[in-house]
């Protein structure tokens, strides 16, 4: 489980590539648009490009007057600086430097790692952004018909993809847009018949609603480069068609689709990762409007500013942002033009910018998200508990099988977590990662689950010291599970009381993930987990008729795969899951999870309420928690 597979990714690490257009019919049409742009019309034979030639040469103001903005190169341009393109080496993150040209000569054929994701990065001729850059820092123009005359020979040698493998014909499919963007930076500095009839015809490939990816990062890509693009060679119609997408994937999303931002700011990519890396897209293609002189309604730009605060809910205070749907593990800090804001706010801890209005907050695209505070109620930022659950639809785009899951942070450490994002190259880790046994939920043995179906939060009420919320769904075959949560804070805790009811008896599972520097260890029918001087308490709390069967501690397993945390590409880390198992045809299970300081242990005690409900005190950290569990399953705070 843990050996690096072979890799079939359809995205590029931690970017947005495009969605494949896939099989022999996509080839048949990329094959008209490569033949279209390979010189059939009467250009000459594709080669370096010579200054002053019949092609058009070098001139620092070919594209003066032009609207067209350079996108960027998504970072290959700093992989592959100029010194490593002349040498006709080729890297993409996570991989060493290979031989891929002589020359302007490429072999396009290369898959030297046996991964879709290096393959496709080649063919996206992004990594010809150092070139370009070094031509724009010396005006040395070699360095400017290196990249053309490569960009040429992608031309000429993809022509006719049909008859390439179906990676190869993938990869040509899926560079296309960021092919686009290349060459449009490109004809800032290089001029020619053969360059505006390859960006026409790319462009006019990803015009076709065919292979339009839809409300998400590869849409707005594909999007705003198809603006830039008909900005750059005075082609309204494609500046038409791209805006028009863009505005469609917020106010009017095509298929079914939630907005890919929200009337609330929330991303619809289900991953906090995908959220600020939309953020930053976004902010980007609002750029491309203004300078193809088509401004961004006033209703998007606000959406785009509420992202601030949705993301903030997604980080803890200890500045790290969660790794909610496909993450990796990051720093609030590191998000880029932070602003004055709750992003500014949440990434300095509190010293600088404006915290969010609320404390607690509920978003539709399927978020419970909450803290004890912001740092001005009596607690430092730092020492805040703050805590996550997800709802709503299905699993969409990068998001995982996560619903009902929760994460929490107390006493200055992460205590409950997501298992992470691997990347794209690993299916049989991402099958796992994506999984229901991936988060701390209930999960049905032995019953099939749909990843489609929807989590209904029924009720939740927040308050000072106790915010509350109740989802029920029937994700899993045959049953219906319900979660009630009670996020106390002073002292800081979760109660969780699970149901699953079904017409047979089925086992299930309560599983708890904690971060790889934890230790844990059953203890009776509860288990502790420790580290440095925090200790937490796993406490199964007999509710009337049940007998909690003891705690079970998985870590590093292989088979079945379980017990991992993966904060980076391809880096895993054995981590403990307590889980909690039961079965029967109705099952309730009531947890209490206690974080203390040192070797103090919670004392609790139960009391049976009329109608099956119960009473629970529990003492810790010098504090007492009382709450009562009714027999519909309600949790509430007492005095």
């Amino acid at each position: 489980m843990h050996k690096r597979s072979s890799g079939k990714s359809r995205r590029a690490g931690g970017t947005a590539a495009g969605r494949a257009a896939g099989g022999f019919a996509a080839a048949v049409a990329l094959s008209a648009l490569v033949t279209a742009c390979s010189g059939s019309t009467g250009s000459a034979p594709f080669g370096p490009a010579s200054p002053g030639g019949p092609e058009g040469g070098v001139s620092a103001h070919a594209g003066s007057g032009s609207r067209a903005k350079c996108l960027g190169f998504n970072g290959l341009d700093g992989l592959n600086p100029a010194a490593e393109v002349r040498a006709g080496r080729f890297r993409i993150p996570g991989s060493a430097a290979t031989r891929v040209a002589t020359g302007t000569d490429v072999d396009w054929g290369l898959d030297p790692f046996n991964d879709r994701t290096w393959q496709l990065w080649l063919h996206s001729l992004e990594w010809l952004g150092g070139a370009i850059k070094e031509y724009e820092r010396t005006r040395d123009p070699s360095d400017l018909d290196l990249a053309a005359g490569i960009a040429r020979d992608w031309l000429a040698d993809n022509a006719g993809p049909e008859r390439f493998d179906e990676h190869r014909r993938e990869s040509i499919s899926e560079g296309t847009k960021f092919r686009l963007a290349t060459l449009v930076c490109l004809r800032r500095y290089r001029s020619g018949r053969w360059l505006d009839e390859a960006i026409a015809r790319h462009a006019e490939w990803l015009a076709d609603p065919r292979h339009y990816s839809g409300p998400w990062n590869h849409g707005t890509d594909e999007s705003m480069i198809l603006m830039t693009a008909g900005c750059g060679i005075g082609r309204t119609d494609l500046i038409d068609t791209g805006q028009r997408r863009l505005l469609d994937s917020m106010l009017a999303p095509p298929g079914g689709a939630r907005p890919a931002i929200d009337e609330e700011g929330a991303n619809n990519e289900q991953s906090t990762h995908y959220s600020v890396y939309n953020r930053g897209r976004w902010r980007l293609a609002f750029a491309v409007m203004r300078q193809c002189g088509r401004p961004a309604p006033r209703e998007l730009l606000d959406r785009h500013r509420r992202m601030d605060e949705f993301i903030a809910f997604q980080t803890t205070p200890a500045g790290d942002q969660l790794q909610i749907g496909e993450s990796y593990a990051a720093r609030a800090s590191d998000i880029s033009a932070l602003g004055n804001g709750p992003l500014r706010y949440v990434a300095t801890g509190g010293a600088k910018g404006t915290p969010p209005r609320e404390r607690a907050r509920v978003y539709q695209a399927g978020y419970v998200m909450g803290r004890s505070g912001w740092g001005r109620q009596g607690r430092r930022f730092a020492d805040e508990m703050s805590y996550t659950a997800r709802f709503g639809p299905g699993r969409y785009a990068h998001g995982q099988n996560d619903h009902m899951a929760l994460t929490f942070h107390a006493l200055g450490r992460d205590i409950i977590v997501p298992s992470g994002h691997i990347g794209y190259s690993d299916p049989q880790w991402n099958t796992w990662l994506r999984s229901p046994d991936a988060h701390s939920a209930l999960v049905v043995r032995g019953a099939e689950f749909d990843p489609k179906a929807a989590t209904e939060l029924t009720a939740h009420r927040f308050l000072r010291g106790a915010d509350t919320f109740r989802f029920t769904d029937t994700a899993f075959a045959g049953t219906t599970r319900s979660r009630s949560v009670l996020a106390a804070s002073d002292p800081d805790a979760l109660l969780v009381l699970d149901d699953a009811a079904s017409a047979a008896s089925v086992p299930v599972e309560q599983l708890w993930h904690l971060p790889a520097g934890f230790t844990a260890v059953p203890d009776g029918t509860g288990a502790v987990a420790a580290a440095g001087k925090v200790r937490v308490h796993f406490l199964q709390i007999p509710l009337p008729g049940t007998a909690p069967l003891p705690a079970r501690i998985t870590r590093g397993s292989l088979k079945p795969p379980q017990g991992w945390m993966v904060p980076a590409p391809r880096k895993t880390l054995p981590a403990p899951v307590v889980s909690f198992p039961a079965e029967g045809l109705k099952v309730r299970m009531l947890t209490l999870i206690a974080p203390v300081r040192g070797e103090e242990r919670p004392q609790v005690r139960t009391a049976a309420l009329p109608g099956g409900g119960l009473r629970v005190e529990a003492r810790f950290s010098g504090r007492r928690l009382t709450a009562e569990a009714a027999p519909d399953g309600t949790l509430r705070r007492l005095p």
